[in-house]
C-alpha cells in the first residue's frame, strides 16, 4: 500500500502548496496491538486461559523543522492492560515509549495521507490480590509501523491508521495541528 501511495503522489504534483503546522499532538485507541496477540498466543494458547485486554490507548507528539517539511520526528506513548480469567484481582498493564517518524506523503488543506514508523521498549506491571510488583523482565523491544494513515479536518482532525506493531492494526483518533 504505502508503495502505491507513492507512486501515486510521484505522478501527480500538488497543484497547491500547503504549508503545515510545526507541531502535532493526538490521541487515538486501537485494536489488535502486539501486546495483546502476544499475551493472547503465550497464555491463552498454552493455558487456554481467556483474557480481558483493553487499549492500546495512545498519545503521540510530531515536530517539523519548518512548514514545508513533510518529514516529522516525534515519540508515542501507549498504555494498555488485561485480566485473566483465572484470577480476577490479577491484573498487567504494559506502558511503551518509542521514538517516532512520520511522512506525509499527500498534503492537502482539509486532507493528509501518511506513514509512520516508532521503535522502544515496553514495560510491564503486574498486581495481584496482595502485592503488586514491577517484575516484566525488564524492558522489552516493540515496534509500530504505519502503512497508511489518512487524516481528515483542519487545525482538530480525525484520522485512521492500517498497520502493525504496538498502536494496534487499526487505529483511530483526534490529532491538533499547531
Amino acid at each position: 500500500m504505502v508503495i502505491a501511495a507513492m507512486m501515486a503522489t510521484a505522478s501527480v504534483k500538488a497543484q497547491e502548496e500547503v504549508e503545515m503546522p510545526m507541531n502535532e499532538f493526538a490521541v487515538a485507541y486501537g485494536t489488535g496491538s502486539n501486546t495483546d496477540l502476544i499475551g493472547t498466543i503465550a497464555k491463552g494458547m498454552f493455558t487456554g486461559k481467556q483474557l480481558d485486554f483493553w487499549g492500546p490507548l495512545s498519545f503521540e507528539y510530531f515536530h517539523r523543522l519548518n512548514s514545508n517539511n513533510r518529514f516529522g520526528l516525534g515519540a508515542v506513548f501507549v498504555v494498555a492492560g488485561c485480566k485473566w480469567d483465572d484470577d480476577k484481582d490479577a491484573k498487567t498493564t504494559f506502558f511503551t515509549i518509542m521514538p517516532a517518524a512520520k511522512y506525509n506523503w499527500v498534503v492537502k488543506k482539509h486532507f493528509s495521507m501518511y506513514s509512520k514508523a516508532a521503535v522502544g521498549i515496553t514495560f510491564r506491571s503486574e498486581s495481584g490480590k496482595d502485592e503488586s510488583k514491577n517484575d516484566g523482565g525488564g524492558a522489552n523491544f516493540n515496534f509500530h509501523l504505519t502503512g497508511i494513515g489518512l487524516e481528515f479536518g483542519s487545525v482538530v482532525r480525525i484520522f485512521g491508521e492500517a498497520g502493525f506493531g504496538e498502536q494496534g492494526v487499526f487505529l483511530a483518533g483526534l490529532r491538533l495541528k499547531l
